[in-house]
């Protein structure tokens, strides 16, 4: 089983279990913050996705082996950390509406991302395929839902926003416990 996962591509199997936190937190907290707290949700998401960002930079620089796939994570981070700092300087008035459209296609755009990482792992542990992808589908399903009709959504746009972050948060926190599993294997 030598292939790029054992030359160290998860040795900082702790990066997704962080941003698996944030993002089962930024869920928790959609499903439960009321309308008038919007753009303090916005610039929290534009931090969070902000420190997400330098985090999967971190992992990508890192594992940058041949042929370890490394190349990913450093293009989702990049993203993120556009993302990010866009949604700090960008004017309130024009904050909540481009924050809206951020987080719909964002969670797309990582999904997509973690439906490859999760195939790739998929030969060091297949046991756990199944669920994750679950997890990833739910996340996709919701964020295509949001993003047909976030206007008529009205307070079920948090709903669908929430579920999405809490279900690819699910996904990065058991992400990052299968990495340290199979980190022990190679390592020990």
């Amino acid at each position: 089983m030598k292939n790029s996962y054992s030359n160290g591509g998860v040795k900082l199997w702790w990066v997704p279990l962080i941003t698996g936190i944030l993002a089962l937190g930024i869920g928790i907290w959609c499903m439960f913050c009321p309308l008038e707290s919007m753009t303090v949700l916005a610039w929290f998401f534009a931090c969070v996705i902000l420190a997400a960002g330098v985090m999967n930079v971190a992992y990508g620089i890192s594992n940058s082996h041949p042929h370890s796939n490394w190349g990913w994570s450093l293009a989702l981070g990049l993203i993120e950390i556009i993302c990010g700092v866009w949604l700090l300087v960008m004017p309130e008035a024009q904050l909540l509406t481009v924050f809206m459209w951020t987080v719909a296609f964002y969670l797309i755009f990582v999904c997509i991302n973690a439906i490859c990482e999760a195939f790739v792992l998929a030969g060091y542990a297949r046991d756990w395929l199944g669920w994750m992808l679950i997890f990833l589908f739910a996340t996709l399903v919701f964020a295509v839902i949001f993003l047909a009709g976030p206007i008529a959504g009205g307070v079920a746009i948090w709903l669908y926003i929430g579920i999405s972050f809490i279900a690819f948060g699910l996904y990065r926190i058991i992400l990052a416990f299968k990495l340290r599993r199979i980190n022990t294997r190679i390592h020990f």
